[in-house]
């Protein structure tokens, strides 16, 4: 039987080419993990045949909006998983990429472990979001009221707890033997019950309700 564990293989997007290429040889001090340097994706790059499980990137440094990111990675590199990797960030930006599907949020002061940990995170279908961008994410019950739980249902806080985690709705429907359109439903009926509209309020509330780490 083999019991090896697979390899994961990450892409580390930096303009900073040595920066990039000290993080992969960090990350490849675990032995299942292959980690690349690549360069900043653009409009303008030809398309690559290399797929990755997950890419590390910082978002600031490109002038592409987050969910034109995730549109590039995942066509062409199959990219499932994005962690973004942050020298300055502002609270616009956290959130649009949290709407656009990203799935971590460091700063590039974190230790190793702490970026082990988020990629280990993701790939489980958790949000992962370091302690010290908690505030970026984060607004005060006082600034934008969100009603208390009303009645949810087991299946509509499932739910709404996967989709804060990231999960899209056929992975949930997966997990619960239902169809994308059910999960919909639940969805709809878990925001609406909270006063809750669109994914990044889902999230916000997440957070607040210790939903998510």
């Amino acid at each position: 039987m083999n019991t090896e564990e697979p390899i994961i293989k990450i892409a580390v997007f930096d303009q900073n080419p040595m920066l990039a290429l000290g993080i992969c040889s960090l990350l490849e001090k675990r032995q299942n993990v292959r980690a690349f340097p690549m360069n900043m994706p653009d409009n303008g790059e030809p398309a690559r045949l290399a797929n990755f499980d997950v890419a590390i990137i910082d978002p600031c440094q490109t002038d592409l909006a987050p969910a034109d990111v995730v549109a590039i990675l995942a066509a062409r590199h199959s990219t499932q998983y994005l962690i973004g990797y942050f020298g300055d960030v502002s609270v616009a930006t956290a959130r649009a990429c949290i709407a656009a599907g990203f799935k971590g949020f460091l700063p590039k002061t974190a230790a190793l472990d702490a970026l082990q940990t988020a990629i280990s995170a993701v790939q489980a279908g958790a949000l992962y979001i370091d302690g010290s961008l908690a505030d970026l994410l984060y607004e005060p019950p006082t600034l934008r009221p969100v009603a208390r739980s009303r009645n949810l249902t087991d299946r509509e806080t499932y739910v709404l707890k996967s989709v804060a985690r990231g999960k899209s709705l056929k992975e949930i429907g997966l997990e619960l033997a239902l169809s994308s359109k059910t999960i919909e439903t639940y969805k709809a009926r878990g925001s609406t019950k909270l006063n809750l509209q669109g994914r990044r309020a889902i999230v916000e509330y997440a957070i607040r309700s210790g939903w998510v780490q």
